[in-house]
């Protein structure tokens, strides 16, 4: 069995808005979901949040707190998963993306 572990980060600004990202492969119907993503190397589940965010939204955060950790096993694929979910605060943004947005 394969192993699976990632994180989740949830994102609440001011105006009681989610951060969500769109995501599926362009042959999948697309579906909105909390920035997500596996572990890379050594990376602790914080740092593997914080990656996510700004890999996919271009948004520095930290972490504020650990919500949920959810586990389970996708019998049919044959893979277990730990999803780490935390609340997170946006503090900055990527050079890149102030450009492009401004």
């Amino acid at each position: 069995m394969q192993n699976w572990f990632g994180s989740s980060g949830i994102c609440i600004n001011e105006n009681n808005e989610l951060l969500m990202v769109l995501q599926g492969r362009p042959e999948e119907k697309k579906t909105w979901s909390f920035p997500t993503g596996g572990k890379e190397n050594n990376e602790t589940f914080e740092e593997c949040c914080v990656r996510e965010i700004e890999e996919e939204k271009g948004y520095i955060v930290e972490v504020i707190k650990e919500i949920k950790v959810k586990r389970g096993i996708y019998e049919g694929l044959n893979i277990s998963f730990e999803a780490h979910y935390f609340l997170v605060k946006i503090i900055g943004e990527r050079e890149k993306y102030k450009t492009l947005i401004t």
